[in-house]
């Protein structure tokens, strides 16, 4: 009796750097799921790194560092002990780093982030959860969970060119923040939670969650893998608070 072969299942067909970019957004589950089989990572980071240094040519075009800088070291006792000759020579250096620096700060914060959260959240997965995860694929997950601050570069864009020059906070362009509702007199340890509770960063872990699951879904739950991220997140907010209660 002549027996009928099946055909093979077709192979999913390959998704485009943009469309990763885009799927992160819209249908993460299915685009970690590629990301995790075929790592890459080239096209979100240039584009974050690209979004940030516009961000900053435009924070500089509006910052007065000088005011911003003898502010903020007002705030430092040992500052308030320097004759006003040192005070002006201290805040005239940092305005000079500053203002050349903040056209790199986001472009070198980015990959450099990505690189030390990639190699946490490595040992953090396989550890805890026998995932048996890559560094390439724990690297290419979270620089795709990393996107949603393009979002916050995007909105930075559209609300610096309407700020008046010296009225910017470069810590709070975009009030995403607890802290950015908090009065600057607030207890120290509440402007530290404050700080951590971001809207965009709790996006970030949600998608690092989410990547990791899909990088082996039969050893990684989602309940599991919330739990590390969250709770890796908590263990740090909570350091962040007690050491500014110090």
């Amino acid at each position: 009796m002549a027996t009928t072969s099946m055909p093979a299942p077709e192979a999913a067909a390959p998704v485009s750097p943009i469309g990763r970019i885009i799927g992160v957004f819209t249908s993460p589950k299915q685009t970690f799921t590629s990301i995790a089989e075929k790592p890459s990572w080239v096209a979100p980071m240039l584009l974050m790194m690209i979004l940030a240094v516009i961000v900053g040519g435009l924070l500089n075009s509006k910052m007065n560092w000088a005011q911003y800088i003898r502010h903020k070291a007002e705030e430092n006792p040992r500052f308030e002990q320097l004759s006003e000759e040192k005070k002006d020579e201290a805040v005239a250096g940092q305005v000079k780093f500053w203002a050349g620096f903040s056209y790199a700060v986001g472009a070198v914060a980015i990959p450099v982030s990505i690189l030390i959260f990639a190699g946490i959240y490595l040992v953090a997965f396989n550890l805890m959860s026998g995932a048996g995860v890559r560094y390439g694929q724990s690297f290419a997950i979270t620089t795709h969970a990393f996107l949603p601050a393009a979002i916050t570069s995007i909105l930075a864009m559209i609300i610096l060119p309407l700020k008046t020059y010296g009225d910017v906070d470069p810590e709070n362009i975009v009030a995403t923040s607890l802290k950015a509702y908090l009065p600057e007199t607030a207890p120290k340890p509440l402007l530290a939670l404050g700080g951590s509770l971001e809207l965009f960063w709790i996006w970030c872990l949600v998608l690092i969650a989410i990547g990791f699951t899909a990088a082996n879904p039969r050893k990684v739950k989602p309940g599991a893998a919330f739990g590390i991220v969250f709770g890796l997140w908590a263990i740090w907010v909570l350091a962040k608070v007690a050491w500014a209660a110090i």
